[in-house]
């Protein structure tokens, strides 16, 4: 189910593509750049946040800003901004925060979905103490993901909620498409594919229809193991979809 997302995240995580992005930043003029982060979208928000980890603004700001006219989204241009605008403590902070979340999918990957929602509800903590309400967003969509997997439908749903309406309210398509996709596959463990599709449409606006496809293809690809079938899940298809929509229009 949601244990082969966090797969392909975790081999993201272990990929050189991060960190390569992050140093052709340096080198690449503006338009080459936009091109690369269009070959490997999933790879952009690391390469942004090691570059913040490492203090090279810079980097960030261009890996954003090529990010935003790749794909239509300037969600990360504006968190680059909010960055440097803050104190070394909150900078201090949602790097440590940051290095947690990446922390729980490695756990995840490793021991299990309750060792990853641990570190995640830690991350969380943290995150909201510092009023970074991109961390938080993130890290509620991860517990709901691992409460998912655990089977824990309920309290999944709650989390999986509040990170939907916390990334809508503050523009961050891809946590808040991942959510929609990830609340679908509540509703078909429940086996109500129909209000999957419903619940979906009732949540997204009007520009953000390719969420709404995108939600109910997840949920339907999604594995059943309590109907004891496996069916693949393509990474992060939510966003994927979604992103290549924006491409289009």
């Amino acid at each position: 189910m949601i244990l082969a997302r966090f797969g392909c995240l975790l081999a993201v995580l272990q990929s050189p593509a991060s960190d390569s992005l992050r140093l052709l930043a340096i080198r690449l003029p503006p338009s080459s750049l936009v091109l690369e982060v269009r070959e490997r979208p999933l790879s952009v928000r690391d390469a942004v946040n090691e570059s913040l980890r490492r203090g090279e603004l810079d980097a960030a700001g261009k890996i954003a800003a090529a990010y935003a006219v790749a794909w239509r989204d300037s969600f990360l241009v504006r968190e680059v901004a909010r960055f440097a605008a803050w104190p070394a403590a909150r900078r201090s902070a949602k790097v440590a925060v940051d290095s947690m979340r990446r922390a729980g999918i490695k756990a995840f990957g490793g021991d299990g979905p309750h060792a990853a929602v641990v570190l995640w509800r830690r991350a969380l903590t943290r995150a909201t103490a510092n009023g970074d309400s991109a961390g938080m967003a993130t890290l509620l969509g991860n517990i709901g993901a691992g409460l998912l997997e655990e089977g824990q439908l309920d309290s999944a749903t709650a989390y999986l909620e509040r990170a939907r309406g916390l990334a809508a309210a503050i523009g961050d398509l891809r946590v808040e498409a991942n959510a929609v996709g990830a609340l679908a596959g509540t509703r078909e463990e429940r086996g109500d594919l129909a209000r999957c599709a419903i619940a979906s449409v009732t949540h997204a606006a009007p520009r953000r229809t390719t969420i709404i496809l995108a939600s109910w293809q997840s949920g339907s690809a999604m594995s059943t193991r309590r109907n004891g079938t496996s069916t693949p899940r393509s990474c992060s298809i939510a966003a994927t979809v979604a992103m290549r929509s924006r491409q289009r229009t």
